[in-house]
């Protein structure tokens, strides 16, 4: 009695269409995920105007308009330097009118404030928290003017 079996070469042939489809499932769904991580925190729009007061004080005027589905809550705001160091404005300065720190924001708001900080700071970010996915996300940094 003969048996009958595949050939090497198409057993080769399988084995790597497998390895090619598995790879390619992988690669589809690491995409996913990093377009969905670069897409954070674009719901939410910042737009900040800075005043000198003096030569070392400055008054910066923050617009923060929540464009994403859920509502938000502002956990901080944070200042970078110009020589690149960053700095959490809200618990070094108690100069923020009016106080917006743990203020909700429904999808479709705006809330407008303005803070006192030193005249070195260059760009303003803000953290907030996604109340609907539980998430802590950050705006990109907006340059001050």
């Amino acid at each position: 009695m003969r048996k009958r079996s595949l050939s090497n070469l198409i057993g080769t042939v399988i084995l790597i269409s497998a390895t090619l489809i598995g790879g390619v499932l992988v690669y589809n769904y690491f995409q996913k995920s990093l377009t969905t991580m670069e897409n954070m925190g674009q719901g939410v729009n910042i737009m900040a105007n800075s005043q000198t007061i003096s030569s070392n004080s400055q008054i910066i005027y923050i617009k923060i308009t929540n464009d994403m589905q859920s509502q938000i809550k502002i956990t901080g705001i944070y200042g970078i330097y110009q020589n690149g160091t960053q700095e959490n404005i809200t618990l070094s300065s108690n100069n923020i009118v009016p106080d917006v720190i743990n203020k909700y924001i429904n999808p479709g708001e705006s809330i407008s404030f303005v803070v006192y900080t030193s005249s070195s700071l260059q760009s303003i970010f803000l953290q907030y928290n996604d109340t609907q996915s539980n998430t802590i996300m950050s705006t990109q940094p907006v340059n001050l003017k």
